[in-house]
């Protein structure tokens, strides 16, 4: 176990600097501008088949639900085999079956549960790339841009969440969901590009037994607090504060009364994306050297209010404030406890890390979703918004990020404390 964190001071600038990076930052940002695009489209045509809030809550569980299943095997691959192969291989799985669900929404004439299953199937891909393309990250950036490299990270993911609902929207209108879908799934030719060209180093971790390699994350989590508390706040803050993602047509629909296939609708999405853009980026600046307790506080209190602020609303022009400030406070929260986690572990263990990490966020939000969609189908949208609010104050007051040493692999076999 190392004695402590390296001090992560490279700029945003220095992070672009690196050619490997800044190709795969390109890359991804066109990539995830398609996947955005799809994943607005899909809650559109969800509602648009059934207008009903558990049906779009099921359409969160397909498409994040293998996150959650594939996670611990998708961070053990990334810290033992070929990452370039692993990378690639799903995001080839991603685009071919993209592909076919353009092909059935041709003729708009798909059914329920066959998108559902579709959209699963796209999301196991997704459920293995991710924790590897996390750990790969660090690796591509450099340690010293570590810091950067994650906020760049989640400026790209949440830029695409602005561009691709806004061009979603326009082609929705215009054409349909099959040219959504088939866009979406040319788009994945170029991070598939950016991948094959990128120059990584090989698998360092040396553990190889099964327990290891599957259960090294939780392990981790559970023996250094500095990296499983910001774990456990994710996971927290995904299940009691994230419900409402599902139901953004919803909310358009039924509080706001503005069709969620309109391009109104894309632009309400596009702000959302505007606010979760600028959370993410004031983490790698404006925030860069802030206490992390503070911001991490903040963030939450700002998110319960906003929220709260948003199931009062019943005016689009209203709307877009809201939604603008509940996505910065949002994203600037996961920004920096991802910064937190990644600080404090070695190369040879983030992959397994990662794995909990995409675990508590993505695969949190689809179980939350299931929940949440039926529960507002019971009782009312501004129920689960209020809820939400209320459960970000809770977990501001009692919880609790410290710092700690980097840990490694050695952590895996030391006596439990």
């Amino acid at each position: 176990m190392a004695s402590a964190p390296p001090q992560q001071t490279g700029s945003a600038r220095d992070a672009l600097s690196v050619p490997d990076f800044r190709l795969l930052f390109i890359a991804s940002l066109i990539s995830n501008s398609g996947r955005w695009m799809q994943f607005a489209a899909l809650g559109v045509l969800g509602w648009e088949l059934t207008e009903s809030n558990a049906f779009l809550g099921y359409i969160i569980f397909a498409q994040l639900g293998p996150l959650g299943f594939l996670s611990l095997i998708g961070g053990s691959l990334a810290d033992t085999a070929n990452r370039r192969t692993l990378l690639m291989s799903t995001q080839i799985w991603q685009m071919a079956f993209t592909f076919v669900l353009a092909g059935f929404l041709i003729d708009d004439g798909i059914s329920e549960s066959l998108l559902l299953l579709l959209v699963f199937v796209i999301g196991l891909g997704q459920g293995l790339y991710a924790p590897a393309f996390t750990s790969v990250l660090p690796l591509v950036a450099g340690e010293a841009n570590l810091k950067a490299a994650v906020s760049l990270n989640s400026v790209q993911t949440n830029g695409s969440r602005i561009i691709g609902p806004a061009i979603g929207g326009v082609l929705t209108a215009t054409f349909g969901f099959a040219e959504v879908f088939a866009l979406n799934a040319l788009l994945y030719l170029v991070v598939i590009v950016a991948i094959s060209r990128l120059d990584l180093p090989p698998a360092t971790a040396v553990s190889r037994s099964l327990s290891d390699r599957m259960l090294g994350g939780l392990r981790v989590a559970h023996r250094a607090p500095q990296v499983g508390r910001p774990l456990g706040l994710m996971a927290l803050f995904a299940f009691f504060c994230l419900p409402f993602i599902g139901q953004l047509p919803a909310i358009a629909e039924v509080n706001l009364g503005v069709d969620s296939r309109s391009s109104e609708y894309g632009r309400f999405y596009a702000v959302f994306g505007a606010g979760a853009l600028l959370g993410a980026l004031m983490v790698g600046t404006v925030l860069l050297r802030a206490p992390r307790m503070l911001v991490i506080r903040g963030t939450l209190i700002g998110f319960g209010l906003s929220l709260f602020w948003l199931s009062t609303i019943r005016s689009i022009g209203i709307a877009y404030v809201a939604i603008f400030l509940v996505a910065l406070f949002y994203f600037t929260l996961p920004t920096a406890l991802a910064v937190a986690w990644q600080e404090h572990v070695d190369s040879s263990i983030r992959g397994r890390v990662a794995a909990i990490w995409v675990l508590s966020f993505g695969g949190v939000v689809p179980f939350a979703n299931l929940l949440g969609g039926p529960f507002a189908e019971a009782t009312s949208l501004g129920a689960l918004l209020t809820i939400g609010a209320a459960a970000a104050f809770v977990l501001a007051a009692f919880f609790r990020v410290p710092e700690g040493p980097v840990v490694d692999e050695t952590i895996l076999h030391s006596p439990t404390r």
